[in-house]
């Protein structure tokens, strides 16, 4: 009996071990599909453990340090998952937002940092997958992400699980687990004031949204209880590839340009790799995306064209069409040109990296290269980074960068091909450093002292001709850093941003009128200094107007009443219908209070009025004409939790307002008013929105003409082709004639009051040899923009960018061939401005063509 009972106490101390074993360090486990954590269990530096109401064990951690919008790793918190099942997981936490802005108190101080230290981490909305910058991946989030690290976000002031990454355009997180272990989930500080609860990690195939988000399940913690199973080896399933363009078989007239198009998929994973062989010669090579090829002024003879695709995990798919190229009554096709008996191969060196540097983690690593070719010429640049291609450039390379590198080893290759297909490959391997991240923050630094800066050629009260070039120079220094940012401001709109080095800002063809110019300049400690000088450009005073006088443009506020109640936190976007009769708007600006909160130029986009505060509220709407007469409007409203509106003196109309809506970004395009003509380039990808009075229930929708629609909508937003949860559904309107009516009802379902109705009719027309448009549009970070002009409109064209402002941002020339329809440009200086409305002026032959470009 002894011996038994000592070997029972033997194996529960062995087995006591083993549990400790395997949740030593471990904060949480996944159990059955599902890992949640009380995220309060740790802090780090300036994260605190705070009791606030509605947190789910009474208490959640609150940033309360400096924002680091830009720099990942501060303040870290690493918590340790035990994963027992390998896959995909999609990662939620509950947040809100603890310190409550003055103005759009719901977009700030409500994001941190977030890196998953899985086999794969990323996010997708529908098909679209992004990955951090930094991971060595492609396509990356819009907006802020570095080093491997996701700004994460919220768009809810109270208690939610709102958890998406990329600004504009929300994707969920996922992290794909491959084996069972034990991994690492960071959280670092970036906006003060951000709170969070709980964190959970759940595969959405064995539970729900709902199911995942109840706040009845406990925290997962870790018991050792669960064996950690045989891993499962994954199976990837290869990509798919079709040439929906031109058909097998097809027969093309010689001298013709075939454009090749494909379709591809990868129901796993993400396609790396686009290669296209004409007739067993690689001849295009793309990336993540896929720019359709061109055969130009193909010749007669017989082509076998071949597309392959490469997923993430190496396994590939092809997709072969046959076509035959007549001409001339030709019979049999010309024989194709003996090649040269020898082609010397062309050159390449990676002239800044060396194999074996170390670089420290977080930093932009710039690819350059130097290439010939001793008997043609380069025709294509590649780099590749651990053998995924990041980037294709033609005979012009422009080098790449891989920004806020994350730790580990890399090896990057350059390959050049010529002319005659031979390539060329260079390749060097460096290391990113892994040092230990600090647990806290390091002591700052007692004080630090303001960077210095000076506009260095220009006087107060300088006066220029109109039409003439100004520079803006200046000298910066810190004397306890350096200065990591230069911006320039003209008339209080931000139209440069450098980096490190600064490259003097030229106004070109500055028109008649009064400028003050801004530089501010930030350093590395994130202290500001500004200089500003008021220059004068031909005559001071506003010139004398046309002896016939000038009428007024006039504006109305359509979407607030006077003296109308709003609730706290409740959004209501400011539309207004706007007219010169004599003239055109060139400028709106919404005042709340007095204060200037949103400019735009002669599109107006819709303001969104938030207040998280009770109190009555002031909002003024400015319009400007093109000879400088204003119009204003004003409403007086109540921000409060009263229920009943209050009641104007005189009764009013309810006013009902429609939005075209851009059904990609979300983004307000204009006002759709009775008689406006679109452009089919503006009618792509697109829905419509109602502004009905807040009294309203439901809107029924009654489209005919081209088209026809007919729909009720129970929930706001209202419209033509419904939403999800704010995310519109897109719809192309042909060209054609439309009459759209729209009814707002105090009831569902189009019963119980009229409250208001409008019918408006409007027309879509075709850009074909009428109109270029620009895409992509919204314009990207890059600022590239490729035009695409009507057929048989070749020769030379001048074009110039301008903000709201009318402040020339770019210009430069370009030649189009009769044929060849696309122009690339590259528009640098937009690339680096804020959101907003610019405008891409095209000339030729005194003729003129505006299209607005949207920056997100």
């Amino acid at each position: 009996m002894k011996l038994k009972i000592t070997l029972l106490f033997l194996l529960q101390a062995f087995c006591f071990q083993q549990i400790y074993a395997q949740c030593s360090g471990v904060d949480f486990e996944e159990q059955n599909g599902i890992a949640i954590l009380e995220t309060e269990s740790k802090v780090s530096g300036s994260w605190k453990k705070e009791s606030i109401s509605g947190s789910t064990a009474g208490s959640a951690i609150t940033y309360r340090g400096s924002n680091y919008f830009g720099s990942p790793g501060n303040s870290t918190i690493t918590y340790k998952v035990r994963i027992n099942s390998s896959g995909t997981y999609r990662f939620i936490w509950r947040n809100k937002i603890s310190v409550i802005a003055s103005s759009n108190a719901s977009t700030e101080h409500n994001d941190s940092w977030l890196k998953i230290k899985a086999s794969n981490f990323f996010g997708q909305k529908g098909s679209s997958k992004i990955y951090p910058k930094g991971s060595g991946k492609t396509p990356n989030p819009e907006g802020a992400s570095s080093g491997g690290w996701f700004k994460v976000y919220t768009n809810s002031i109270d208690w939610s699980w709102s958890t998406f990454t990329s600004d504009f355009n929300g994707h969920g997180v996922y992290a794909t687990f491959n084996s069972p272990g034990v991994y690492d989930i960071q959280v670092s500080a970036r906006s003060n004031g951000h709170s969070i609860d709980r964190m959970v990690l759940y595969k959405e195939g064995s539970y729900s949204a709902n199911q995942a988000e109840s706040l009845s399940r406990s925290a997962t913690s870790c018991s050792g209880s669960t064996p950690t199973p045989t891993p499962t080896p994954t199976t990837n399933e290869a990509p798919t590839v079709n040439i929906t363009s031109p058909s097998n078989g097809q027969t093309i007239t010689s001298g013709s340009s075939v454009t090749v198009q494909l379709s591809s998929s990868d129901p796993d994973g993400n396609i790396t790799s686009h290669e296209l062989s004409v007739n067993n010669s690689l001849v295009d090579t793309d990336g993540v995306n896929y720019s359709p090829y061109t055969l130009t002024n193909i010749q007669p003879g017989s082509y076998v064209i071949s597309a392959k695709v490469t997923d993430s995990n190496g396994a590939s798919d092809t997709s072969t069409v046959n076509i035959t190229v007549t001409g001339g009554g030709t019979t049999n096709p010309e024989p194709e040109p003996t090649p040269p008996t020898s082609n010397d191969a062309p050159t390449v060196n990676i002239s800044n990296l060396n194999d074996g540097q170390i670089i420290a983690a977080g930093s932009n690593v710039s690819v350059a290269v130097n290439s010939s070719d001793s008997d043609g010429s380069v025709v294509k640049h590649q780099v590749f980074v651990n053998d995924v291609l990041v980037d294709t450039d033609g005979a012009n390379y422009t080098p790449h960068i891989i920004e806020g590198i994350s730790t580990g080893n890399y090896s990057i290759r350059a390959t050049v091909t010529d002319n005659s297909g031979e390539t060329t490959s260079d390749t060097v391997i460096i290391t990113v450093n892994n040092d230990d991240e600090p647990t806290t923050n390091p002591t700052p630094p007692t004080s630090s002292s303001d960077p210095a800066v000076n506009i260095t050629n220009l006087t107060n009260g300088q006066s220029f001709t109109a039409g003439s070039d100004v520079s803006v120079s200046l000298s910066a220094s810190d004397a306890d850093g350096s200065v990591v940012k230069y911006q320039i401001y003209v008339n209080d709109v931000l139209v440069d941003t450098d980096g490190t080095n600064y490259t003097p800002y030229v106004i070109s063809n500055i028109s008649n009128g009064n400028y003050e110019i801004k530089a501010t300049v930030t350093d590395d400690d994130n202290n500001t200094n500004s200089a500003v000088v008021n220059i004068v450009v031909g005559s001071s005073t506003t010139p004398t107007p046309p002896t016939s006088g000038n009428q007024a443009p006039t504006v109305q506020i359509t979407t607030l009443s006077e003296g109308q109640v709003i609730q706290v936190g409740q959004e209501v976007l400011v539309d207004v219908i706007a007219n010169d009769n004599d003239g055109s708007i060139i400028k709106y600006q919404v005042y709340i209070d007095g204060n200037l909160v949103d400019t735009d130029g002669d599109v107006y986009t819709s303001h969104p009025f938030q207040e998280p505060i009770s109190g009555n509220y002031q909002v003024e709407v400015v319009v400007t004409d093109n000879d400088g007469a204003t119009g204003s409007d004003i409403v007086n409203v109540s921000v409060g939790s009263g229920s009943t509106p209050t009641t104007p003196t005189t009764p009013t109309t309810p006013s009902l307002t429609l939005n075209l809506i851009d059904a990609i970004s979300n983004v307000n395009i204009g006002t759709l008013s009775n008689g406006l003509v679109l452009s089919s380039s503006n009618t792509q990808n697109v829905n419509v929105r109602a502004n009905v009075p807040s009294e309203a229930k439901s809107v029924l929708f009654v489209l005919s003409g081209e088209q026809n629609e007919t729909r009720y909508e129970n929930v706001a937003p209202y419209a033509l082709y419904g939403d999800v949860d704010g995310d519109y559904i897109a719809a192309n309107f042909s060209n054609g004639s439309y009459t759209l009516k729209v009814s707002a009802y105090s009831n569902t379902n189009g019963s119980g009051t009229l409250i208001a109705t409008e019918t408006i009719n409007f027309s879509v027309g075709s850009i074909t040899n009428k109109t270029a448009y620009a895409f992509p549009n919204p314009v990207q970070a890059d600022g590239k923009v490729s035009v695409r002009l009507p057929k048989g409109n070749g020769g030379n064209y001048e074009y110039t960018v301008s903000n709201a402002m009318g402040i020339q941002l770019e210009k430069g020339t370009f030649k189009a061939g009769q044929s060849e329809t696309d122009v690339n440009l590259e528009l640098s200086n937009i690339g680096r401005q804020t959101k907003g409305v610019y405008y891409l002026s095209i000339s030729k032959d005194g003729s003129n063509q505006i299209i607005p470009l949207l920056r997100k």
